[in-house]
Parts: C-alpha cells; sequence; structure tokens
C-alpha cells in the first residue's frame, strides 16, 4: 500500500513553450505569479493540482538536475559575454529554489522548503529529508517535487503523510491515481 495521499505527473516536449506552460497553469491558479521562469511554471505545474489536499504545515521537497537553463544561460551571456548588471529578475530566478518560493506562497506552505540537486536517486534522498521531519512532527506532510527538462521535461509531485523508502516514482504512488497532464 503507498504512503502517497494524491500526486501529478505533467509531461510536454521540446515544443511546448512557456507561455503554452502558464496557458495550461491558469486552470489550476487563479492569479499566477507573473515573471517566472520555465521550471517555476514546471513545478507549479504539478503540484498546484494538489493543493486541495495540501495542509499548511506541509514540507516542501524539491530536486531538479539541472536549474532553470534558459535564465541560466541568459544570466550568465549578460553578466560574462556583455558585461551587464543582471536584470532583478533574472538574476532572482537564476537561483534554484526561487521554485520552492513560488509553489509554497502558491499553495500556502509554511513547512520547510528544501531544494536539492537531483541524481539518479532523486527520489529516495527527498524521502529521507522529509522522513525527518516527518518523524519530528515537524510537518504533517511532505510534497515531494522532480522536474526533470532535456529537452523534453517531466515535472512530478507526490504528497505524503508518512514516511517512505519507494526507489521511484512509480513505486511510490502504487495504488493512487495519478492525475496525468501531458502538454
Amino acid at each position: 500500500m503507498s504512503t502517497a495521499m494524491a500526486a501529478c505527473s505533467v509531461r510536454g516536449d521540446a515544443g511546448c513553450s512557456d507561455k503554452d506552460l502558464k496557458a495550461a497553469l491558469t486552470s489550476w491558479l487563479a492569479s499566477p505569479p507573473r515573471r517566472i521562469d520555465r521550471m517555476i511554471l514546471q513545478a507549479l505545474l504539478c503540484t498546484a493540482p494538489l493543493k486541495v489536499k495540501v495542509l499548511s504545515n506541509c514540507g516542501l521537497y524539491l530536486a531538479s538536475r539541472h536549474p532553470a537553463r534558459a535564465t541560466m544561460g541568459s544570466l550568465l551571456d549578460a553578466v560574462c559575454v556583455h558585461q551587464l548588471q543582471p536584470k532583478p529578475f533574472e538574476f532572482v530566478n537564476s537561483v534554484s529554489n526561487a521554485a520552492g518560493f513560488h509553489v509554497a506562497a502558491q499553495l500556502g506552505l509554511e513547512g520547510p522548503n528544501l531544494f536539492i540537486g537531483a541524481g539518479p536517486r532523486a527520489w529516495q534522498h527527498l524521502q529521507a529529508l522529509a522522513a525527518l521531519d516527518l518523524a519530528d512532527g515537524l510537518i504533517a506532510q511532505a510534497l515531494l517535487v522532480v522536474i526533470d527538462e532535456n529537452g523534453e521535461f517531466e515535472a512530478k509531485a507526490v504528497l505524503i503523510e508518512k514516511p517512505s523508502q519507494a526507489a521511484d516514482f512509480a513505486e511510490l504512488t502504487v495504488g493512487i491515481d495519478v492525475l496525468q497532464l501531458q502538454l
């Protein structure tokens, strides 16, 4: 039996623009934030559908293999190549935990908010971090999120209330209906 309460998986191909992502997000959020990058959009897209099940004392544990590539590339090009000062939102969004900030703000999360660089065992690492906070009673729920983009993108989120040691998203969500969104 799964320890997951709810889950969402969002997939899109390389042709899916930021405008497409923002349009899809309006189905889930009344007023999505402005001036956000692709990784933030993806994180919001896989977590916003779970908003109705999330308590305020929920921790957020987010992982990604890469920072927001377009934002980071633009920032590095402006600063290193053209020797310009970074634009405020370009700089702020270049920090990978900006995605966690926006998810927490939109979902009303008041628990810990952690971002880690993802490796092949990202789901296990996120569960290990969440298990500590769940065991200590610091949070009642944990929202685990993995964003992966390499041309095509995949953003997955799982809401849990009990520690788990599942190997991956599929194992973590056994026995529950996962909301699947294809863009």
